[in-house]
């Protein structure tokens, strides 16, 4: 298993991973979001959406640290430890690395999760619009599930934790990272989306993931 301070610079980059996408999120999420909270009605169901967006992206997280120990590769056997920790330590400067590109080089393989996104896509029709909390959970549940370079950025720091609390415990602080730029376009002002989708925040998030990542891997020698 990682130690506190691994776990704790994996959940930093993914927490900073999912601030600096919040101009991605709004145009892969937003508008769901915005049906919600701009309808007086439907507003109320906000909580439960968002809650089964953390919950999809957690239990992501969950599956992916609990499938790699069963195949051997666990970051507490000696044998793998220092190249999991390795592995991801270049990750998160990878991840720290495209945020400051003007594209994510990781999108392009939002064209593969496509073919699993199109029955879940179906499905979602059905609580389209929202009438109740179950309806709003189910929605984000679902949407937690789009095809999302973010997401497999951060499914790759999951994965590198080789546990599954801990990677379970990155995908909750990456959704955590999304919330902001999403309640701004239904609770916050308008202020906050500048501020998170500004190029100069994009940049400062990414520095700070590279030196998380430098960090992490100065660990290992």
């Amino acid at each position: 298993m990682f130690s506190e301070l691994s776990l704790a610079t994996l959940l930093l980059s993914a927490l900073a991973t999912g601030l600096a996408g919040s101009a991605h999120c709004l145009g892969m999420c937003g508008g769901i979001g915005a049906s919600l909270g701009l309808n007086a009605t439907r507003k109320r169901y906000l909580i439960s959406y968002h809650g089964g967006r953390l919950l999809s992206y957690t239990l992501l997280g969950l599956i992916l640290g609990s499938v790699l120990p069963l195949l051997g590769i666990n970051a507490a056997l000696p044998e793998w430890g220092m190249i999991v920790r390795r592995l991801t330590a270049a990750l998160i400067i990878l991840i720290g690395l495209q945020m400051l590109l003007p594209r994510n080089p990781l999108r392009s393989l939002e064209q593969y999760g496509f073919a699993l996104w199109r029955p879940i896509s179906r499905l979602t029709r059905a609580f389209i619009p929202t009438r109740s909390h179950s309806d709003a959970f189910i929605l984000g549940l679902c949407w937690g599930l789009l095809p999302c370079g973010l997401i497999y950025s951060a499914l790759g720091l999951a994965i590198g934790s080789a546990n599954p609390i801990s990677a379970a415990l990155v995908m909750f602080a990456f959704g955590v990272g999304t919330l902001p730029s999403m309640l701004s376009v239904t609770v916050f002002s308008g202020t906050i989306i500048k501020a998170l989708t500004h190029e100069t925040s994009k940049r400062a998030l990414g520095v700070l993931v590279i030196l998380l990542g430098l960090w992490s891997l100065w660990q290992t020698f």
